[in-house]
């Protein structure tokens, strides 16, 4: 079982991507930031998709016991078209937000698009391994912090569903909880000469990114 949740004990073994941790990095990021006290807004992803639920769950588990509220709270798909107007109603509504939660890239490029938008001072907002997402934290300097997911995970699956079928024995629990990733880390993996689909870290050589993701 990859990623997904079931009430049952009944697999061989289970790899999870750590979406409470995921979520609680983020969470974390605000909290210290913003001393501990504070208003945020959430962007989610899809409503009903346990990835957003669980991510959802760590960001609680990091506001518990301080005094961050969360003071709007939307579900933006994941998707940056749908973001970015969730994010200019919410400006529009009520610009005085000191930090966002968001629970994805493209939601992130998003909202920060619409603080330069209207001319505004892009408050601390969390985001992911995602090149485009990189680009633009490196060009606009605001705080922010990129919790990991990586691709990867989908090939840690298949590698472990082949070494079952060869017989071989696996732990029956698998969690991958990386730490968030600083400016100086992001520095590090962005690339300019690739597109913003490219996510962070990948297991792709050299010629497949160039494949895939070279700017045309």
């Amino acid at each position: 079982m990859h990623t997904g949740r079931i009430e049952s004990d009944a697999f061989t073994t289970e790899i999870q991507g750590g979406a409470e941790h995921f979520g609680k990095v983020m969470g974390d990021f605000l909290v210290k930031d913003l001393g501990g006290k504070g208003n945020i807004w959430v962007l989610r992803g899809l409503a009903g998709h346990p990835e957003d639920t669980n991510r959802y769950n760590g960001l609680l588990q990091a506001l518990k016991g301080t005094d961050v509220k969360i003071i709007a709270e939307e579900h933006g798909d994941w998707q940056y078209d749908k973001a970015k107007k969730l994010c200019e109603t919410l400006y529009l509504n009520n610009p005085e937000v000191d930090g966002i939660w968001s629970s994805g890239a493209d939601m992130t490029r998003a909202c920060v698009d619409v603080f330069k938008q209207f001319g505004a001072k892009i408050p601390p907002i969390t985001g992911e391994g995602n090149n485009g997402f990189f680009g633009q934290w490196i060009a606009d300097g605001f705080k922010s912090i990129s919790a990991e997911y990586s691709p990867a995970q989908g090939a840690a699956g298949i590698r472990a569903a082949v070494a079952l079928l060869e017989g071989k024995e696996l732990k029956k629990h698998y969690d991958y909880n990386p730490p968030g990733w600083d400016l100086d880390k992001v520095k590090k993996y962005y690339r300019d000469d690739l597109s913003a689909n490219v996510w962070w870290p990948s297991e792709l050589p050299e010629d497949k990114l160039k494949e895939f993701y070279a700017k045309k």
